[in-house]
Parts: C-alpha cells; sequence; structure tokens
C-alpha cells in the first residue's frame, strides 16, 4: 500500500504542476460541454518481479514474467470547462496474454478491467491542434486466466496454474492531441502509462498455499478515438 500512495502522489503532484505550466502559458476561453469519448489502441504490458509460491509452506521465488502485446479500449463521459479544464469518468480495459515466466514460455491471458476519474488540460489551439495532459487514479480489476509458466532453472516443475481476480489501485499519466473534425465532433490521438499496483492471485490445487504476489503491472498504451461534444 505504501508504494500505491506514492505512485497517486506521483500522479497527482504531475497533474498539478502541469496545470500550473498550462494556466500560466496556454489559459484559454472556451465554451462549457458534456462529451462522450470512444478509442481503442495497442498496451505494451512492461515485465514485472513476481513472486510465485509452489507448494505449501514453501518460500517465494521471483520469477520475472513478461507479456505480449495486447490491446486498450477506452469510454468515458466528461464535462468541459470554460478553463479549459476537462473532468471525466471512464472505463478502460485491457488485455494481453504472458510471455515467459523466468525466462521460460508461459500461456495465459492477463485482463484489466478499470473504473478511473479522470482530470484533463486542454493547453492551446496550434493550427487547429489542442494538445491536452492529464491523469487520474481509480479501481483496476485483473484477471489472470490460465496463467502458467514452463519448464525453468528457477521453477524445474514450472508454476502452478493461476486463473483468479484481484482488485487494486489503478492511476495514469495521459497526453495527447485532439483535432476537431466537425462542429461537435473531435478526433483525437494519445499516449497512456497506467499503473496497477501490487496484485496477488491464489491458484493450483490449494489455493490458500499457492500463490503469485507483488505483480505491479505497468504498460505504455497509444489510443485513437473520438469524442462527440453535446
Amino acid at each position: 500500500m505504501k508504494n500505491s500512495k506514492y505512485a497517486l502522489m506521483c500522479v497527482l503532484a504531475g497533474v498539478s504542476s502541469l496545470t500550473i505550466a498550462a494556466g500560466a502559458a496556454f489559459a484559454q476561453e472556451t465554451r462549457e460541454n458534456t462529451y462522450v469519448s470512444i478509442g481503442g489502441g495497442a498496451s505494451f504490458p512492461g515485465s514485472s518481479s513476481v513472486n510465485y509460491t509452489n507448494a505449501p509452506a514453501s518460500p517465494a521465488v521471483n520469477g520475472q514474467t513478461s507479456f505480449d502485446t495486447g490491446y486498450i479500449l477506452s469510454g468515458a463521459l466528461g464535462y468541459r470547462w470554460a478553463s479549459g479544464m476537462r473532468t471525466e469518468v471512464e472505463y478502460n480495459f485491457r488485455k494481453a496474454g504472458v510471455d515467459h515466466i523466468a525466462g521460460a514460455d508461459a500461456a495465459g491471458k492477463q485482463r484489466v478491467h478499470g473504473l478511473m476519474g479522470n482530470v484533463l488540460f486542454d493547453i492551446g489551439d496550434y493550427n487547429s491542434f489542442r494538445p491536452y495532459v492529464g491523469g487520474g487514479a481509480g479501481v483496476g480489476w485483473n484477471r489472470w486466466s490460465g496463467v502458467q509458466g514452463g519448464s525453468s532453472a528457477t521453477f524445474p516443475a514450472g508454476t502452478a496454474l493461476f486463473t483468479d481476480t484481484d482488485t487494486a489501485l489503478q492511476w495514469q499519466a495521459i497526453g495527447g492531441v485532439t483535432k476537431p473534425l466537425s462542429e461537435n465532433v473531435d478526433g483525437f490521438v494519445e499516449y497512456r502509462y497506467i499503473g496497477l499496483e501490487n496484485n496477488k492471485f491464489r491458484g493450483g490445487t490449494t489455493p490458500t498455499a499457492i500463490a503469485a504476489s507483488r505483480h505491479d503491472d505497468r504498460s505504455h498504451n497509444i489510443l485513437a478515438g473520438v469524442r462527440y461534444n453535446f
């Protein structure tokens, strides 16, 4: 939980700094309105140092766990304020396959559902292109389905089989560019760095003793989408 609080503080501090800079350099008046947005794109999960326990009373052993390139989907309901600030409630979904555990081929999928509150800042208009920055925090539900590592030097018999869900703090830093497509429709392209803190999963045939823990999910994400302004 300490790492979760630290990560959230970093996101909020970064957003605050960007807000001040944006307000000083690019403050602009714009009409207030409600909007909805949908988007999708590619997700690139980073490797994670996961502790695996394969047998009752056995010590946890670290197995570096890597993931395939996946995808991300997003939908949001938001409000644009006259100052250029935007607030929104967002649902997002990320999915990726598990690639390797401790250097051995692995099977299974990671699916993350997220419910987020975001604060974003439009920071100017450059030939109808409007950059924006922001961030958000909320809850993520991470599900490992059929995750299992093969035989390796670290795990000669492979790892236990994990199919379980954990709930944890999810946060994100966002930067993007908006391009008006019509009077009410905007297109956007954005980058997101998403973190999901300290996931724990239970699996195998003895769920109280077999575990995978300390999985800090980190991913780079590139999305494109449209925003409809009411």
